[in-house]
């Protein structure tokens, strides 16, 4: 365990430098946006961008991925910004310090955002990878990152009464097929307008707000090793499944911390803390199963299961 920590500890280490010099080495003649652009990007666990890494070097990665490392945490900086803003969470904190608004104001809040956004995907495309796998990975991540990934999630996860109304009819699983929301191939919430779903729902905003963005990491580092299109996609799904676990798990540990907001759908409130914790112990195990002995995911997952869920 020791040994897994400080590989994450590096790769971590290599993803805030590379980013610090991205973001200060960018030509821009607007000082101020850069600075809300650095403020906003500093701090996290930078784990979807190690996975990328470590996804590209385990399936036989020859050159540089970091491109890619940074232009997916750059797009989570960007929703964590506009996911603080008072039109959305109305979040004052983030990681301890004033969220991006509360610092700059909340106009340059907006645009520190989509200026990250952005960036990521000029980062994406400066990649010295071969182009067709370069042009494969940001159509990922822009597809990840969209209203059928993050940006839909994020809409659900707003809106809990369009949840139960059944406003989003159907939904991609985990391989991107339309209208199934399980992480796997047998699972499917059925009718989404029908009450008896609400969990079903639930799940697939958890699927589409955090499981996306984790299932694209995974999937990045795959297609830009080259891999065979069914290693890609066992990947991807085992980022899936890591994903929403994790969001389980983060649902978890806000409940125990009281921080879990009473106009928020949580599985917890659909199934009970013990079921809800009983499926993130199947992510995490299903996860490991896919992405394989050794891989950064698999003991990304473990770690959770053992130091989080005591299993």
């Amino acid at each position: 365990m020791e040994d897994f920590i400080r590989e994450l500890e590096c790769l971590r280490k290599a993803i805030d430098e590379a980013m610090e010099g991205a973001l200060l080495g960018y030509p821009c003649d607007v000082p101020l946006i850069r600075e809300a652009m650095v403020y906003s990007a500093e701090g996290g666990k930078r784990l979807r961008g190690a996975i990328v890494l470590s996804t590209y070097k385990d399936l036989g990665g020859d050159g540089d991925a970091m491109h890619f490392a940074l232009a997916i945490e750059m797009i989570q900086a960007y929703s964590l910004v506009h996911d603080d803003l008072p039109c959305m969470d109305d979040a004052e904190m983030r990681r301890g310090r004033p969220a991006c608004h509360k610092k700059f104001g909340e106009a340059m809040g907006v645009l520190a955002g989509d200026a990250l956004l952005t960036l990521a995907f000029e980062t994406a495309a400066s990649s010295d990878l071969p182009p067709y796998r370069v042009v494969e990975g940001i159509k990922a991540l822009a597809y990840g990152a969209g209203a059928a990934g993050m940006v839909g999630g994020q809409v659900l996860d707003l809106q809990p009464e369009a949840i139960r109304r059944g406003a989003c009819p159907g939904g991609p699983s985990a391989n991107g097929r339309a209208g199934a929301a399980g992480p796997s191939d047998s699972d499917s919430p059925g009718d989404l307008a029908d009450p008896e779903n609400l969990a079903d729902r639930v799940r697939l905003m958890y699927r589409l707000k955090t499981g996306r963005l984790f299932e694209t990491a995974a999937k990045l580092g795959a297609i830009l090793a080259g891999a065979p299109a069914a290693t890609v996609e066992r990947a991807a799904e085992a980022g899936m499944h890591f994903g929403f676990a994790f969001q389980i798990l983060d649902d978890i540990e806000d409940a125990a911390q009281g921080g879990v907001e009473e106009d928020k759908d949580t599985l917890l409130k659909r199934i009970s803390l013990e079921k809800a914790r009983e499926e993130a112990i199947m992510g995490f195990q299903r996860c490991k199963q896919l992405a394989g002995s050794g891989r950064l995911l698999a003991r990304l997952a473990d770690h959770y299961l053992v130091t989080r869920l005591g299993v």
